[in-house]
């Protein structure tokens, strides 16, 4: 089963395979995403992993593109790096954990630069007189709690991540359109549009995309008044797809 929901102007969804529907899509700045990995986990049992082969034929049609891509560490350089090359830049999500100390996911970045003046923040001791009202660029790694099931934008995704970590994300890398070929609950989608971005996102699982569907809506509702609408992709004579190598 197929869909396709045009949430505004610059803005849609697709309900598909993304190995499927990521060709046929405009080019854009980034790929900016979270693949699934790991949804299989049974706390009352073994660990079910969805890596290895599976897991990496899921993201190879992402490789040669620009992309900006979540994982946890290990599974970074054993499943993503054999896949998409090593990266060209590497940040890294730090938050509390349930284990002893603070844990950390990865963002590799490929084909994208990394400007770490685009996100301004406080100096470390803000307590201290020398730095009290210092806000200085962003460091290559940063504190932000995960989304719990007690969180305001909690959802009935199980592996939901903050808007704000992907905002950071793609304020960073600077995009303007974005594509999420592993839309999930949408988190991508709400970052993407409250910045203003072009976004088009794919998800396959009914069930997100429908809150996917709403949560966007929902940003698109709420606009920033500082920041303009998406803005749709220029049209050409021949869609330009993201898969074409010609004028790269």
């Amino acid at each position: 089963m197929t869909r396709t929901e045009h949430l505004a102007d610059g803005v849609t969804l697709h309900l598909g395979d993304c190995r499927e529907i990521l060709p046929t899509l405009p080019r854009v700045d980034a790929i900016v995403t979270d693949p699934p990995y790991g949804i299989g986990f049974k706390y009352s049992g073994d660990y079910v992993d969805h890596g290895g082969e599976r897991y990496r034929a899921l993201i190879e049609p992402l490789r040669g593109l620009p992309i900006a891509l979540l994982q946890y560490p290990v599974e970074m350089i054993r499943e993503v790096v054999p896949v998409l090359g090593p990266p060209d830049d590497v940040l890294a999500w730090v938050y509390p954990s349930n284990t002893p100390g603070r844990n950390f996911r990865l963002w590799g970045i490929w084909g994208l630069k990394v400007d770490l003046s685009a996100v301004k923040q406080p100096a470390r001791n803000p307590d201290s007189s020398k730095v009290k009202n210092l806000f200085v660029n962003s460091y290559t790694w940063w504190e932000q709690p995960q989304v719990k099931n007690v969180s305001e934008e909690k959802t009935d995704h199980p592996c939901q991540i903050p808007v704000s970590s992907v905002d950071r994300i793609i304020r960073l890398i600077g995009a303007r359109s974005v594509i999420d070929p592993f839309t999930g609950s949408g988190t991508t989608g709400v970052a993407a549009v409250k910045l203003g971005c072009r976004f088009d996102g794919i998800e396959r699982e009914p069930k997100y995309f429908d809150i996917a569907a709403r949560r966007i809506s929902d940003a698109l509702a709420r606009p920033d008044m500082f920041i303009a609408k998406p803005v749709p992709p220029a049209r050409t004579e021949r869609p330009v797809g993201l898969f074409d190598t010609k004028g790269r």
